[in-house]
Parts: structure tokens; C-alpha cells; sequence
């Protein structure tokens, strides 16, 4: 391990997932899910699965909008910056006829190695529309977030940088509402989690893998 990484994570080993130096406050999201027991109580249907993607190979991670304006931020003073910050012109709608500079790209280095951990793009109103994260550090992108007026909405995560997405949340109010899980990695969902107030609610599972539910399973009372 670098030099770099060992400053940020304090000697431990990426896999521990330390908390986000910069963005602890803002970016950092519980998943998980209680036990639960079995219920023959029928609930609302899983989305139909679609047809099984063809394999494709890990997204590479960057890219987006750029500019000629970036400003850097080198933290620990080693000549590397840990924050770079894309900013270009666009129409002021408040100034008609003037242009105002907005930030577009973001780029995040967690582990002080010289290397971007997270992506985050912008709309014109400087409210976050995207971000991409490398959790192994390996140039790949793992786990892309959606947003719509800056609020998080959805996540989709390649868990063995297969090419596929294994794992797809959904959030209303910034709260996780659904999971849907490829277990098997055909390129669909076979397990769904539903959750009420950030605890989960029923698990329901296609054992026979058509995309339906075959099992529902109703939730113990835990928080994620």
C-alpha cells in the first residue's frame, strides 16, 4: 500500500471502507437489511425483468464535461492534488444577456495516492447529477449514482467489475425505498427489498429465475 493511502485510512487496509475524508458528512448512505421470516401475505410484484444483458467489460471511470478552468486542492502539500474542481460559463438567468461561472466536474482522490476515487458531474444550476466511485481503487467504476435536483434517486453497482450491474437501489427523500439483486449474475434481478422508513420491510425472491416472485418473506423489525 502507498504511502498516500496509508495517511488517509490510518494504517488499515482500503477494504475496511473508512470514512470518507471529505465527504463523510454528506455522501455517507447505510445499506443493509434486517433478518426475516416467512409470510404468506402477498405483496405488490417486482418490476418484470427484462432480457439478459450480453457480457460487457468494466466501465473505465472519468471522463464528462471539462473546461480549461480547474481549481486544485493539494491537502497534504505533496505535490498531488486531492480535489479538482472543472468550472465553465453558462447564461445567468438572473442576469439576462451575462454569463456566470458554475462548477461541472468534480474529482475526489480518498486515498491520497495520486489517483481519482469519485466523480461527480453537475447541472448549470450547480446541483450534482451524477457520481461515479472506484471502491477498489482499480480505475473502474463500481458504483454510479443518480440524482435529480440534487437529491440521490438511484444507485447501480458492479460488484465484480463484470461489466453488469448486480445490484440496483431506488430512494424517495433520500431514503432507500427498494433493492433489487442479480444473485446469479445472468443480468437480472432475482431478489427484491422493499423497505418502509430505512427498515426493511419484505424480501421476495425468484428461486427459478423467470422474473417473477416465487417466495415473499416478511421482514423483522430492523433499522439498515
Amino acid at each position: 500500500m502507498g504511502q498516500g493511502r496509508r495517511k488517509f485510512l490510518g494504517g488499515q487496509d482500503p477494504s475496511m471502507r473508512s470514512t470518507n475524508l471529505f465527504l463523510a458528512s454528506t455522501l455517507a448512505l447505510g445499506f443493509g437489511c434486517g433478518g426475516a421470516s416467512q409470510s404468506t401475505q402477498p405483496s405488490e410484484a417486482p418490476p418484470p425483468a427484462g432480457p439478459a444483458p450480453s457480457a460487457k467489460a468494466p466501465k473505465r471511470a472519468g471522463g464528462g464535461p471539462s473546461s480549461g478552468d480547474v481549481r486544485e486542492s493539494d491537502i497534504d502539500e505533496d505535490g498531488k492534488p486531492e480535489v479538482r474542481k472543472f468550472y465553465a460559463e453558462v447564461p445567468d438567468p438572473e442576469r439576462p444577456g451575462q454569463r456566470k461561472s458554475v462548477i461541472i466536474r468534480q474529482e475526489l482522490d480518498l486515498t491520497w495516492d495520486g489517483r481519482t476515487d469519485i466523480w461527480r458531474y453537475f447541472d448549470e444550476s450547480g446541483k450534482v447529477t451524477k457520481e461515479e466511485w472506484d471502491l477498489d481503487y482499480d480505475g473502474n467504476v463500481d458504483d454510479t449514482r443518480y440524482f435529480e435536483e440534487g437529491v440521490l434517486v438511484r444507485s447501480e453497482r458492479d460488484q465484480n467489475n463484470d461489466g453488469q450491474i448486480d445490484i440496483v437501489r431506488f430512494y424517495a427523500n433520500n431514503q432507500l425505498e427498494r433493492k433489487e439483486t442479480d444473485t446469479n449474475g445472468d443480468g437480472r434481478a432475482d431478489r427484491w427489498e422493499y423497505y418502509e422508513g430505512r427498515v426493511l420491510d419484505r424480501v421476495g425472491i425468484d428461486k427459478d429465475h423467470d422474473g417473477t416472485v416465487d417466495t415473499w418473506a416478511k421482514a423483522a423489525t430492523q433499522r439498515n
